[in-house]
């Protein structure tokens, strides 16, 4: 290793030791919680920061957060030990003092499915939303959802009550945290070093053996075949579109990855993680008369809603609810309006983010207001806002929080008290947004309240950003772009452009195709799924003329483009209301 080489590694390593240090604590608890073993939640915790630091320039840049707790539970959940039938002892009953209370708690977890503790850890301990959640753990969001239910109902025999009830998510967290805080300290991060490079070592050892065992192999294989032996042709390989991969070229510091054109989205790979997700592959509200959504509500989770149009700028959502019906369900309720800028133009009160994490409520921009669509008692609560023009409507990361955007002012809605503030401060549902500026494109980070708390630059050609951006728990962010004609893209100048916060944010795009059929914002981005894929609209016409639109993944990492679903012909129940009347307008 040359010396400028030798250097880089002690920088990374002690880079990474000091990562380790700050992270080493609520791992360790974490891995005690779901593997209920302090020795194997330590194995787990050490192979974990293993991993990380064996491959610790790559996991910097895409950012550590996202690869420590994907590996942490599934390295923990793989050495928990199946939950006993009963609790040892019998059942805790309340308990009073710090010490009766952790030990009540901890055989309380002790006797619970090893997922559900760690729904538990996630959820109480690393304050992680249930969608981050059931993509950590690789479940649907049900799962997540009936999981932490168990983990309330069984917890809520800790403490001494009234009447027997689940334990409240404040008084879980206590529990978790009081159990959690007994774990002793532990320097992981050397060991974490010295496991890497001892798996480095045996790899390389491998890679030895195997090569000579290859070129072993292939001389005997040519001592045996007899002379004049035909060869046979090998196999043509799979052709990328049909993959799904993507050809990448590299534009002013950021890598473009060439998206195929309409008429080819089709021939795509299906999504992987589409049943993970709910996703059939056809999504809309289709052509036959809709049900409507039960004035009792729904305990089912919501996966997507299109809007509907019944009136001249008079409008309705239909509610997708795969654990309940395949078909969307028309929600009666008081028809929603257009939004309208400053300079008068119309928009549609359904965006980005509308859904929340938990999956029941759905938040739409009005004049003069926010309206919050309550699935589980199909009611809609109004809150007053004093703004006429308001544009968009969206959950912040707190699960309480609705974020406006307005012609003037941005404005914070508090659905737990009904608290409305304003700021002129940026605002944003979610965790991050792109931005261009004039010095170039920055990616902004926001807090759980959907207020702005950093900017960093991002190298990339100039862009033109539009509309919304998505973002996701791994500091992942996408937004529509406008770029200029570039010779190496074959002259592509819109598509989609993702970039992380954390680490070193470099930037990814998405560009369109400029074949036929293509259509000004050909690309709108709707979310994210698993691994690190985001979940976007692709808008085209056939060739009569007709927009046909499709859910596509787009795996920002792998540059891989895959088919998730096709939106289908909408319709509408009551006869003679409109010929077309799903505007086209729907958030997953």
């Amino acid at each position: 290793m040359t010396g400028e080489g030798a250097r880089r590694r002690r920088d990374d390593v002690a880079d990474f030791l000091q990562f380790a240090a700050a992270r080493q604590t609520p791992v360790l608890r974490a891995a005690t919680v779901v593997a209920r073993d302090p020795r194997a939640a330590h194995e787990a915790a050490v192979r974990t920061l293993a991993a990380l630091a064996a491959d610790w320039p790559r996991v910097r840049e895409e950012g550590p957060e996202g690869h420590l707790r994907r590996r942490l539970y599934r390295e923990a959940l793989a050495v928990a030990p199946p939950a006993p039938e009963t609790l040892a002892g019998g059942d805790p009953g309340p308990a009073e003092g710090a010490e009766a209370r952790r030990s009540a708690a901890g055989r309380v977890l002790d006797v619970l499915p090893p997922r559900a503790r760690a729904v538990a850890a996630l959820r109480w301990l690393d304050d992680r939303a249930d969608t981050a959640t059931a993509e950590i753990l690789g479940v649907p969001v049900e799962q997540v959802h009936d999981d932490a239910v168990l983990v309330l109902a069984r917890l809520g025999a800790v403490d001494e009550r009234p009447e027997p009830r689940p334990a409240t998510e404040d008084e879980a967290r206590d529990l978790l945290e009081l159990v959690a805080e007994a774990v002793p300290d532990a320097d992981l991060g050397p060991e974490a070093v010295e496991a890497a490079r001892a798996r480095r070592r045996t790899t390389r050892r491998r890679v030895v053996l195997a090569g000579g065992a290859v070129v072993a192999a292939g001389a005997t294989a040519l001592a045996l075949r007899p002379s004049g032996t035909p060869v046979r042709p090998r196999p043509s390989p799979t052709s990328p579109l049909a993959e799904g991969r993507l050809p990448e070229v590299p534009l002013a510091g950021a890598t473009v990855h060439l998206a195929p054109a309409p008429d080819d989205e089709p021939s795509l790979p299906p999504y992987p993680d589409a049943a993970e997700l709910a996703l059939p592959e056809r999504l809309g509200p289709g052509r036959d008369a809709l049900e409507a959504l039960s004035p009792a509500g729904t305990r089912a989770s919501v996966r997507a809603v299109f809007l509907l149009r019944v009136d001249v700028d008079r409008y309705q959502p239909a509610v997708f609810l795969p654990r309940q019906t395949p078909a969307p369900l028309l929600v009666s309720m008081a028809p929603l309006r257009s939004t309208t800028d400053p300079d008068g133009n119309r928009g549609y009160p359904l965006g980005p983010r509308a859904i929340d994490d938990d999956r029941h409520r759905v938040a739409f921009a009005q004049p003069g207001g926010v309206v919050v669509l309550e699935l589980r008692s199909a009611r809609a609560h109004r809150y007053p806002v004093p703004e006429q023009h308001l544009t968009g409507a969206g959950w912040a990361n707190d699960g309480r929080t609705v974020v406006a955007t307005g012609g003037k002012d941005n404005w914070l809605v508090d659905t737990r008290t009904g608290e409305v503030s304003s700021t002129i401060l940026p605002v944003n549902a979610g965790f991050a947004d792109l931005q261009a500026l004039e010095g170039g494109t920055v990616v902004r980070g926001f807090s759980g309240r959907g207020t702005i708390v950093d900017t960093t630059s991002v190298d990339g050609p100039a862009l033109e950003v539009q509309g919304s951006c998505v973002s996701n728990t791994e500091g992942w962010t996408c937004g529509a772009v406008y770029l200029g004609p570039v010779p190496s893209t074959g002259g592509r100048q819109q598509g989609l452009a993702a970039v992380q916060r954390d680490g070193r944010p470099r930037l990814r795009i998405l560009a369109a195709s400029t074949a036929r059929g293509v259509m000004a914002e050909a690309y709108r981005p709707l979310g994210w799924g698993p691994r690190d894929t985001a979940l976007l609209e692709s808008l085209s016409t056939d060739e009569s003329g007709r927009p046909v639109l499709r859910l596509l993944a787009w795996d920002v990492i792998e540059a891989r483009l895959y088919r998730v679903a096709t939106v289908t012909t909408p319709a509408y129940p009551a006869d003679g209301a409109s010929d077309d009347p799903f505007t086209g307008v729907w958030a997953l």
